[in-house]
């Protein structure tokens, strides 16, 4: 998955890290344009 820096809006940034248990994904990324650090967490199986 790749996302959006909410600083500079650079997209198709891949994550540095993953971590994944049941439930959620987390991510962590660093914007190559701008430097900007940030993490995201998306559920596995959200609810229909």
């Amino acid at each position: 998955m790749t996302d959006t820096c909410p600083n500079c809006l650079t997209r198709g940034i891949k994550p540095r890290k993953e971590r994944t248990d049941s439930q959620q994904t987390r991510s962590a990324y660093r914007c190559p344009n701008c430097g900007h650090a940030w993490i995201t967490s998306r559920l596995r199986n959200p609810a229909a």
